[in-house]
C-alpha cells in the first residue's frame, strides 16, 4: 500500500527489504506531491507512492522508462528494483546538472549555447516521437497532459495572487482557446510534457545534453508540447530555433509556432494560479510572484499576437 507518511527509517527498511544496498547514514526523504524522492548513493534514487494516485504515475513512469530503454538511444533513469506491490522502484539517475536556473541563466546570455541544447533537445524528440507507437500505449497512457490545468481550476485563482483585470481578461481568452485548440491523431506521439531545463540532464560545465528524466507526467497528446518551454523569454528564440532546425525535417513534421507560444502562455497561467497561497516573495516552482507575472503577461501578449488577436 501507499506511503502518506514516510521517515527515513521506513524507506531504509523498505529497501532493504528489497536487498537495495544502502550507503552509511539514513537516507535522504522529500515529498513531491504525490510521490517521495529518496536519494541514495551510487546515482541511484528510489521513487515511493505517497497515495494512490502516486502509484499510478510510477507504474506508468515505469511502462514509458520501459519504451524509451528499448527503442531510444538517449539516456534515461533505468528502473533497477520495483517492489512487488508496485509502491515504490529504484532507478539509475542521469548525470547531470541539478541547477536548472543557473543553466537557464547562461543560455539566456549566450544564444549560441541556447542553439546546442535546442539542437541536442531536437534529436531526442525525433527518437522519442518516432519510436513509440500509438500501439504501444493503448489502454493505459493518458491522451491529454495533466499540465496546464483546466480553465475552471486556474481563473479563479488568479485574481486573489495579484492578477489585474487586463490580465484575467486575456487569460480568459487564452485558456478558452487553448482548451478549443484541436489536435489531429498525426500529431498524437509520446509526450513528455514537462520537457524543460529542469527536466533535463546537462553536463554542469560544457552544457552537453546527457539524456532526460522525470516521465511522470508523460502522454499520447499532441507534439507541440514537448516544445512549449524552448521558449524562454525574449526576443530571442534561438533554442527553439535550433531544436525545429533539427526536428522538423527528421520527424517529417511541421511545428506549428503559433501553437507552442499557446501551449507556454497557458502553463505560465497555471504557474501563476499554483502560486495562490504563497507569499509574493517566496519561490514556487524557482519564481517569486514578480517573475510569474513578468512571464505570464510576455507569454500571454506573445500568444495573442501571433494569434492575431488585439493588442
Amino acid at each position: 500500500m501507499p506511503y502518506p507518511a514516510l521517515t527515513s527509517s521506513q524507506a531504509g527498511g523498505a529497501l532493504t527489504s528489497m536487498e537495495v544496498q544502502l550507503s552509511d547514514g539514513a537516507p535522504t526523504v522529500e515529498r513531491r506531491e504525490d510521490r517521495w524522492l529518496v536519494r541514495l548513493a551510487g546515482d541511484r534514487l528510489a521513487w515511493f507512492a505517497a497515495s494512490a494516485e502516486g502509484a499510478r504515475q510510477l507504474a506508468i513512469e515505469r511502462r514509458v522508462l520501459g519504451l524509451l530503454a528499448a527503442r531510444c538511444s538517449f539516456q534515461t533513469p533505468r528502473v533497477l528494483a520495483v517492489d512487488p506491490e508496485g509502491d515504490f522502484d529504484v532507478r539509475t539517475l542521469v548525470p547531470g546538472t541539478a541547477d536548472p536556473w543557473t543553466v537557464f541563466d547562461r543560455v539566456r546570455a549566450d544564444p549560441r549555447q541556447a542553439s546546442r541544447i535546442g539542437a541536442a533537445v531536437g534529436a531526442i524528440l525525433i527518437e522519442q516521437h518516432t519510436q513509440v507507437r500509438a500501439s504501444d500505449v493503448a489502454g493505459w497512457l493518458p491522451r491529454r497532459p495533466g499540465w496546464p490545468e483546466t480553465r475552471d481550476r486556474i481563473r479563479p485563482r488568479l485574481a486573489t495572487i495579484g492578477a489585474d483585470g487586463d490580465l484575467l481578461a486575456k487569460a480568459d481568452e487564452v485558456l478558452a482557446r487553448y482548451e478549443a485548440e484541436p489536435v489531429s491523431e498525426g500529431d498524437r506521439v509520446l509526450v513528455h510534457a514537462d520537457l524543460g531545463l529542469h527536466n533535463l540532464a546537462i553536463d554542469p560545465a560544457s552544457l552537453v545534453v546527457r539524456g532526460v528524466f522525470d516521465y511522470g507526467g508523460a502522454a499520447w497528446a499532441d507534439r507541440h508540447h514537448d516544445f512549449r518551454y524552448l521558449l524562454l523569454g525574449g526576443e530571442d528564440e534561438a533554442m527553439l530555433d535550433a531544436a525545429l532546425a533539427v526536428y522538423e525535417p527528421a520527424a517529417g513534421a511541421s511545428i506549428s509556432r503559433r501553437r507552442v507560444a499557446l501551449y507556454n502562455a497557458a502553463c505560465a497561467l497555471s504557474f501563476l494560479a499554483h502560486r495562490a497561497g504563497t507569499r509574493p516573495e517566496e519561490r514556487c516552482c524557482g519564481r517569486t510572484l514578480a517573475e510569474d507575472l513578468a512571464w505570464t503577461r510576455q507569454a500571454v501578449d506573445r500568444t495573442r499576437a501571433l494569434a492575431g488577436v488585439g493588442p
